[in-house]
């Protein structure tokens, strides 16, 4: 069973190509019209979209010379141009976001960022040889497309299946939602966020005060990770 690490969309989808592991069999080799499948995949905006990314953060994860600044500098800079932080920061506490100020709706987005950064940024490091390959990929809507990869792992055990859904808006791509092996990361940070909020009789101050906490919180040790 996959074990998502919390929380956080955009991260958790990078996260996963260091973290994810199953103790299943081997599955044989990819068939022909597979393959053939894939490449056609790969050469479609979307999936070159998604295989970059993939190919971005690996490139990062792998290498054990940069230092955890210009790593975590680098992770920031893949979020920006690949994914829609405002479109996917709006979802996850929903209606809320009407209602918070414009200082609270500022600050939660930069939260929300930050927080990825700090909490998965060092993550990263226990990347052990996972490759990254778009498999496929179908529409949602004239803007949406959802593109399909699998994280290949070393030890030959089946790959982990993620599911990009990509939205096209005014000439610009960003990924919007991250399904892991058929869980919505939108949909369960979502659910975690109004937890939150409705304990707190419906304002966004408690989030935000949780969101300040975690930031200021030491990383957790290398343990916590396995």
């Amino acid at each position: 069973m996959l074990r998502l690490p919390r929380p956080l969309l955009a991260a958790i989808s990078f996260a996963v190509l260091a973290l994810s592991t199953h103790a299943l069999p081997a599955c044989a080799a990819d068939s022909a019209p597979a393959a053939a499948a894939a490449d056609a995949a790969t050469n479609t905006p979307d999936g070159k979209f998604i295989q970059t990314l993939g190919d971005r953060a690996i490139a990062v994860i792998a290498d054990k010379k940069i230092s955890t600044a210009q790593r975590d500098e680098t992770f920031r800079k893949i979020l920006s141009d690949s994914f829609d932080l405002k479109t996917i920061g709006r979802f996850v506490i929903g209606r809320s976001w009407n209602s918070a100020t414009p200082a609270q709706q500022t600050e939660y987005m930069d939260l929300f960022q930050a927080l990825i950064i700090k909490n998965y940024g060092d993550r990263m490091t226990l990347y052990t040889g996972e490759g990254f390959k778009v498999v496929g990929s179908r529409p949602e809507s004239e803007m949406d497309t959802t593109v399909i990869s699998d994280i290949t792992h070393p030890d030959g055990s089946p790959p982990t299946e993620i599911d990009w859904r990509v939205r096209t808006k005014d000439g610009k791509m960003g990924v919007i939602d991250v399904v892991v092996e058929g869980v919505s990361l939108s949909v369960t940070q979502r659910q975690e966020y109004a937890a939150i909020i409705q304990r707190d009789g419906g304002q966004i101050d408690g989030l935000l005060k949780q969101m300040r906490d975690e930031l200021n919180a030491p990383k957790p040790s290398a343990s916590a990770h396995s």
